[in-house]
């Protein structure tokens, strides 16, 4: 089972979150498959999307994507506030040898990544996005950058992938209190800097195989912390019938009609998980008339 856990240390303005994923990242092995290296990287942006959208109060998504001419042309992964992931990438056939031997910036080329929050139309909040500044040293460095520089939040972040399976941790310290003294703002730096040093400590087989509770141990066994419960995650995607009829929809009227008229089906296939929506020439009717006078 896929797993999200938040952390606290007693006394201290300093967040933490683990998590593992596994099954999600087979459920996505059974609709595309990627070189080694992109399944890591889609396990990393999975793994942040989920953190970032477990902290916070809204109905919707969190996504976050990059779109690049390099052998990555493109990558997303989304986490909705039931902790329903789904995600995508695209690797240029000519240019996949590049992934092997490259970095994050090479693989995209010239590229951005985006953080990207995408509340519900109930919600009545408006969509944000978020351009990442892309660092060479990878994911989790650019993310760190991102938060530093965009939400004003320190952060420590590190991926493990191993085995097809990708492990996360991350550290986020709380902004100061307007109240505290430069004495106590002092101390929360060196407990900063003393936890987010212990936390780079962490080897790669460490990160992807110990239980949360033994590595808090492991890590920071001179701080008091406390582990939440887990929350499960899982891979499912958020396409419909409804969803469908409104890509067919966007064609219009007369072209719709005479693309129902060329061929006996239209197929229209969600490209997350591969569901397959067939209209035949009576479905395509009748979706035309539902629509009304919306189409002209």
């Amino acid at each position: 089972m896929d797993l999200l856990q938040r952390f606290s240390f007693s006394g201290l303005p300093i967040r933490g979150q683990w998590i593992r994923l596994d099954q999600t990242l087979k459920s996505l092995a059974q609709y595309a498959s990627y070189p080694d290296d992109v399944k890591g990287l889609l396990g990393e942006m999975f793994a942040a999307v989920t953190m970032v959208a477990d902290n916070l109060k809204f109905s919707g998504a969190v996504s976050l994507q990059s779109k690049g001419d390099g052998a990555l042309t493109r990558s997303l992964a989304e986490c909705r506030d039931q902790h329903y992931l789904r995600g995508i990438a695209h690797v240029a056939t000519d240019k996949a040898a590049d992934i092997r031997s490259s970095n994050l910036a090479d693989w995209l080329g010239n590229g951005q990544l985006a953080l990207s929050l995408l509340p519900d139309k109930s919600t009545r909040m408006n969509p944000y996005q978020g351009l990442v500044e892309i660092d060479p040293a990878g994911l989790a460095a650019s993310l760190e950058g991102y938060f530093q520089n965009s939400e004003q939040l320190q952060t420590c972040l590190h991926f493990a992938s191993l085995d097809g399976t990708t492990t996360g941790l991350l550290l986020q310290r709380l902004p100061d209190a307007p109240e505290a003294s430069e004495v106590s703002i002092a101390a929360a730096d060196d407990d900063w800097l003393t936890l987010t040093t212990l936390a780079a400590s962490v080897t790669t087989e460490e990160l992807a195989t110990l239980a949360p509770k033994q590595m808090l141990l492991r890590l920071f066994h001179e701080y008091p912390c406390e582990l939440y419960s887990p929350r499960s995650l899982s891979f499912r995607c958020s396409c419909s019938a409804e969803k469908s009829d409104q890509t067919l929809l966007v064609l219009g009227r007369e072209d719709l009609m005479a693309l129902a008229s060329e061929q006996p089906e239209i197929h229209v296939d969600c490209e997350f998980c591969g569901h397959r929506y067939v209209y035949d020439q009576a479905a395509v009717a009748k979706l035309l008339n539902h629509s009304g006078s919306a189409l002209h």
